[in-house]
């Protein structure tokens, strides 16, 4: 039976690795490990392991590899012990394939590990264009990488434009889709019975907003004032709001403080009614679904709003040149365009079509029986087929 180890270090990539894990879990040809390390493990970012604990699989691996701080300088360190401290988890897991997903600098070594221990590596959407480090790192994860699942038609182009072998590169979708489809979603007045949101200081009879801005980490040191810029867009606004915190890269600490210092400025006349640092997946999609709008620059918007109709302002650089769908408006970290740009979405109740373009909700089936069935000897000799492509031989 072949050994898949399953690698998450942070809630966005284990959102898109829920309904891999279960089909994984499921078939019959597979044996399914479960690697948690990086920011899953700090409780200042909700310790979102315990998201992964209570999903049903086992955890077969925990790793303490985040290193304190906002800096670069502390995402650079924690690349490094990371690398250290995976390559000991996969010498005692022995897995036959790692599979992988995203973009994130935790992930980045994750592979580093894998590859260079001469295991096998699945990446989950490579091929994406996104500006910001955070294209240089999902590009890099697609050279280290054996096995491909972009997410579109599109993405899977530009994987093999890299010099990848086709066999090896499978347009599945994304399998976020397939999770998303499935959820159990309630009523808008229900929301606040759903894990971890009974304290929600929603009034369900009006609008209100999810805002989730993470720091841009080319642009750190703007973080604070861009998060500033955003709240005081919405607090001119009016609207009730629901914020998600960032993500733990460098310019996180400053947005939190730029939070903390925008509810002291208006106390109890603030727009912010709950601020989370980690809730659960189903909690967060009905969150979205029930929405008015989605404020920010998370790839929550990109890849699940759409899937609601879900209105999105989408700001500033983080998610540039993302493949997009008509519900997602794009503006600057300028006052008065995120004020109108939300102003629009809440004003003209646009009713979005789901044109997904991120696949039909069968991804992680596919990915399993891929799994199960690729032949992955000598899979790490790439030579030959780039030999081909040097050659202008066609391999199409």
């Amino acid at each position: 039976m072949r050994k898949i180890c399953v690698v998450t270090g942070y809630r966005s990539d284990y959102t898109k690795l829920k309904s891999v894990i279960d089909s994984i879990g499921r078939s019959p040809d597979l044996e399914l490990q479960i690697l948690v390390f990086g920011a899953h493990l700090l409780k200042d970012y909700g310790a979102s392991i315990n998201n992964v604990e209570t999903a049903g699989h086992p955890i077969s691996y925990k790793c303490t590899t985040a290193m304190e701080g906002d800096s670069p300088l502390a995402m650079v360190k924690t690349i490094g012990v990371s690398i250290i401290e995976l390559s000991s988890a996969y010498s005692q897991l022995e897995p036959d394939i790692v599979i992988l997903v995203g973009d994130r600098y935790e992930i980045l070594a994750a592979a580093i590990a894998a590859s260079i221990g001469n295991i096998p590596v699945a990446h989950i959407q490579g091929g994406e264009v996104s500006g910001t480090i955070d294209e240089t790192i999902r590009h890099t994860v697609t050279k280290l990488s054996h096995i491909h699942f972009p997410s579109t038609e599109l993405s899977k182009e530009r994987i093999l434009m890299m010099g990848e072998y086709p066999d090896h590169v499978f347009n599945v979708g994304c399998p976020a889709v397939d999770y998303i489809k499935n959820v159990e979603y309630v009523d808008r007045d229900k929301i606040n019975k759903l894990p971890g949101l009974s304290r929600l200081r929603i009034d369900f009879q009006k609008p209100y907003l999810v805002l989730i801005q993470h720091p841009v980490t080319t642009e750190h040191e703007q973080a604070s004032k861009q998060m500033e810029l955003t709240l005081e867009a919405l607090q001119d606004i009016g609207v009730q709001t629901v914020l998600i915190y960032p993500n733990p890269d460098a310019g996180s600490g400053e947005m939190v403080r730029a939070i903390r210092k925008h509810s002291r400025k208006h106390g109890k006349k603030g727009i912010v009614c709950n601020a989370y640092k980690n809730i659960s997946f189903d909690s967060y999609l009905n969150l979205l679904k029930n929405s008015s709008c989605l404020v920010g620059n998370s790839s929550s918007g990109i890849r699940e709003a759409h899937l609601f109709g879900t209105p999105v302002v989408n700001i500033g650089t983080r998610q540039a040149s993302r493949e997009r769908t008509d519900n997602i408006v794009d503006v600057g970290y300028e006052y008065d365009a995120i004020k109108n740009a939300t102003l629009s979405a809440l004003h003209d109740n646009n009713c979005f079509k789901d044109n997904n373009i991120y696949g039909n909700g069968h991804a992680a089936e596919q990915i399993a029986d891929i799994l199960a069935d690729i032949n992955i000897d000598n899979i790490f000799q790439k030579m030959s087929f780039r030999k081909k492509l040097e050659e202008g031989e066609n391999v199409s």
